[in-house]
């Protein structure tokens, strides 16, 4: 589903008949994909309604980093680099109960957060029957010789190998912040102006008496979005 319908952007620019909803919906999927690469959300505010598979490469630790999401459903582990097949770990009942073999969390690894979506993380659950997430990474490279390299300096020159599977509804929340909403609203409803202004670089406004120049992003959505802490940094992963 779109972060917001045609019919309610006519609504927010006074426009009631629907000539013109064609050009709408084609601005609002532009608007929410501006949206999501100014914020860094690659999957979007609005969670896949059905769960699919993705795979990550495990660390070897008792904590991975995974995409956003809504809703973990499974959790399948390689128990060895080498395995073809992943074995599926208990899942726990509820999202904040100890009583599987992973959790879902959000945040820094050491002070994670749980119960709150998007989960970004998974823990093992020290009460269920795993200890980590299974190496994507060979131990030692040997080059010949008695020259070798350590784990952490041969993970740069070769790719890691998928060990973890995870099923999860990707992307931020179920249904879009409602200042999401607006702010898609706000982009769909500038962009729809200017074209009425034949793409004028700049347009002038008999309401507020001023000359507004493009921008990829209108100032007050990047004032919404960063005042709604939705801009994430970019980082190696994503």
């Amino acid at each position: 589903m779109p972060y917001i319908t045609a019919a309610e952007v006519r609504a927010r620019i006074d426009k009631t008949n629907i000539d013109d909803d064609t050009i709408i919906t084609a601005l609002i999927t532009a608007a929410e994909i501006a949206i999501n690469n100014w914020t860094n959300h690659p999957d979007g505010f609005e969670a896949l309604t059905v769960a699919t598979a993705r795979l990550f490469v495990g660390n070897g630790k008792g904590y991975l980093l995974i995409d956003e999401n809504a809703e973990v459903e499974k959790v399948e582990v390689k128990s060895s680099i080498s395995d073809t097949t992943f074995t599926e770990w208990t899942a726990p009942a509820t999202a904040v109960s100890l009583d599987g073999d992973w959790i879902p969390g959000a945040g820094d690894p050491q002070s994670p957060l749980f119960g709150q979506t998007p989960y970004d993380l998974l823990l093992v659950d020290i009460n269920g029957g795993e200890s980590h997430f299974t190496s994507g990474y060979l131990g030692r490279y040997s080059f010949g010789g008695d020259y070798s390299m350590s784990h952490n300096a041969a993970r740069h020159l070769r790719p890691g190998q998928p060990t973890v599977r995870v099923t999860a509804k990707w992307g931020y929340s179920i249904t879009p912040p409602a200042t999401i909403k607006e702010a898609c609203g706000m982009q769909v409803a500038r962009w729809y102006k200017r074209l009425q202004g034949a793409m004028s670089d700049s347009l002038a406004s008999t309401e507020f008496g001023e000359i507004s120049y493009v921008q990829v992003l209108d100032p007050d959505i990047k004032a919404i979005l960063f005042s709604g802490r939705y801009v994430k940094p970019a980082t190696g992963r994503r």
